[in-house]
């Protein structure tokens, strides 16, 4: 059994941003840093199936919550209008409130 090709993939783009994060802050060994970084994540998480979404999808989801948490039940229109949503979209993000 050969072992994992790490120059494709999550952990190749992982390590590589690792390298020049340490490079950036000054970090004596870079590539010794980002390889100890793919370790702890291989350790903690190896064989775990992870989802890492777009950055839009973070954004709407955030813009989702402020909506949410900022509806006071009469101010539809106005967070619309900030949000450049029509009333009906935000109808749909409060109905979908998740807020606990």
């Amino acid at each position: 059994m050969t072992p994992p090709d790490l120059n494709d993939g999550p952990l190749a783009v992982i390590e590589e941003e690792a390298r020049a994060m340490a490079q950036c802050f000054g970090i004596g060994n870079p590539a010794e840093a980002a390889a100890s970084l793919i370790d702890r994540i291989l350790m903690r998480l190896g064989g775990a199936h992870i989802y890492v979404p777009k950055k839009s999808t973070q954004k709407r989801e955030q813009i989702h919550y402020e909506i949410q948490s900022r509806f006071n039940g009469g101010n539809l229109f106005e967070l619309a209008r900030q949000y450049g949503l029509t009333p009906r979209h935000v109808r749909r993000i409060i109905a979908g409130r998740k807020l606990g």
